[in-house]
């Protein structure tokens, strides 16, 4: 396959995901949240916190760090605009997800069995 028909395809895929439905609504959703600088600014803390403790707890830390997200999680998902924003960010991910599955699953990618 040519460089070009790559390109091509990847801008294709690219301008497939934005006319979807779970990036429509994310972007939407982040466009709601935004109006409220204050709580865009919670939201986005406790996300990097997740992102980070996904990426580099070490295991001994595991359960607190997990109940105590799990705490945060619930207080700022009773309100109903951060709820929409974090279940649409969910969504978009999860087809990020199944993208990358079927890509690595199309081309005899072999990744071990980490389950």
């Amino acid at each position: 396959m040519e460089e070009n028909t790559l390109e091509e395809s990847i801008s294709r895929l690219l301008a497939s995901i934005k006319e979807s439905a779970e990036y429509i609504e994310f972007e939407k959703q982040k466009e709601i949240l935004s109006q409220d600088s204050d709580l865009k600014k919670r939201v986005d803390a406790f996300r990097a916190k997740n992102y980070r403790i996904q990426s580099q707890c070490s295991s001994d830390q595991l359960f607190e760090v997990v109940e105590q997200m799990g705490k945060e999680s619930a207080e700022l998902r009773r309100l109903p605009l951060v709820n929409a924003y974090l279940d649409a960010e969910l969504a978009l991910c999860r087809m990020i997800q199944r993208i990358y599955m079927e890509l690595t699953d199309g081309i005899d990618f072999d990744t071990p069995n980490i389950s």
